[in-house]
């Protein structure tokens, strides 16, 4: 004999139409809260290497942005539009951001993809730069990283992130490590080599 849903199974299903995308979206929860402690660990280490090497430090972060660039603004958008969106739909800590990715992200993620990767290019470049456009792309990092952090728990180590960021501001930076990378013709110029940390 079939059985037959009671009042009080029926009355629970009416009131919970989602209740079957609830074991999707804890694992999904559970999925951010894994890369939290990785995450957590990796801005650990980048602030002790700013702490320890910060030339290394500033060469790694510029790199670093670049690469995040296209393996998650590019492909994630173009792979995984979906997946991109909810990166700031699923458990933002602040509601406007949930609002902003379904009205702006949701629409056009591989454009909005494409222009967060032009602009994390941008400050990855600025920060290989040297000089004065070094410190610029740190400051740049730094509001990036601070802005995203809200995205959900899992981005709260952001901030140790940008504290070290923080800590490469104080130091002088003159070496270009882009020019480092162009093909030499000639005999270069004659310059005066500031002392840099390593």
């Amino acid at each position: 004999m079939d059985s037959v849903p009671s009042v009080s199974g029926r009355r629970s299903l009416l009131q919970d139409p989602h209740a079957n995308n609830a074991p999707r979206r804890g694992s999904w929860e559970r999925d951010r809260m894994e890369q939290l402690i990785p995450w957590l660990i990796f801005c650990i280490a980048v602030l002790a290497l700013c702490l320890l090497r910060p030339n290394a430090a500033r060469i790694f972060t510029g790199v670093f942005f670049i690469i995040m660039a296209i393996a998650v603004n590019v492909v994630l958008s173009f792979a995984a539009p979906d997946q991109f969106v909810r990166l700031g739909t699923d458990s933002p800590l602040i509601p406007l951001y949930s609002w902003f990715f379904q009205m702006v992200v949701a629409p056009a993620p591989q454009v909005v993809g494409i222009v967060a990767a032009a602009g994390e290019t941008v400050i990855g470049l600025l920060i290989l730069s040297g000089g004065r456009r070094a410190k610029v792309g740190l400051i740049a990092a730094i509001v990036f990283l601070v802005a995203i952090t809200p995205l959900g728990i899992w981005t709260l180590p952001n901030l140790v992130f940008a504290a070290g960021l923080v800590l490469l501001l104080r130091k002088n930076h003159p070496r270009n490590v882009l020019h480092a990378l162009r093909p030499s013709r000639g005999r270069p110029p004659a310059e005066t080599r500031s002392a840099e940390p390593r």
